[in-house]
């Protein structure tokens, strides 16, 4: 636990508005269960620039859906896809039966319950994730106003600059 400590507190301490952390890592975590494995990475990391926000925290959203965990996000999606869809899953023996040409019908099969369940997974998990790193930034800012002075983006503008 305490590694997930650290990379928690590096996350809520970047630099930059509350808004522009959470928004990046939520971006990150959401296109990143795009069911297509680095596609959202990248589509992420490259909007980035145009929403203004953290790309450090774009980054470390994009790291929550990794070649460890990945399997059980992209499954959690299938799963999610095939309940809303009312679709029984395949047996075992089923499985086992299948030839080349049945894994391609299984697949082409399962490929429309696992992009509803993905259309249901990336808004919930973006926006839990922006709501939960916001606040957590914003607690973590109020018990560390030091800190909080140091890390946003906001220059101080006075008369004289």
């Amino acid at each position: 636990m305490g590694k997930l400590r650290v990379a928690a507190v590096k996350l809520i301490s970047l630099g930059g508005t509350p808004h522009g952390i959470a928004g990046g890592f939520a971006v990150g975590v959401g296109l990143s269960l795009v069911p297509i494995p680095f596609a959202g990475m990248f589509v992420a990391l490259a909007l980035v620039p145009v929403l203004k926000f953290n790309p450090i925290a774009t980054y470390l959203g994009t790291a929550v859906v990794n070649p460890v965990t990945g399997s059980f996000f992209y499954f959690f999606e299938l799963w999610l896809g095939m309940q809303v869809m009312g679709l029984p899953a395949p047996s075992w023996a089923e499985l086992g039966a299948l030839d080349a040409s049945g894994w391609w019908t299984l697949f082409t099969t399962l490929l429309r319950p696992f992009l509803v369940g993905a259309g249901v997974t990336i808004p919930c998990a973006t926006v839990v994730s922006y709501l939960l790193v916001r606040a957590l930034v914003r607690a973590w800012r109020g018990r560390h106003p030091a800190d909080a002075s140091a890390t946003t983006e906001r220059p101080e503008v006075g008369p004289g600059s």
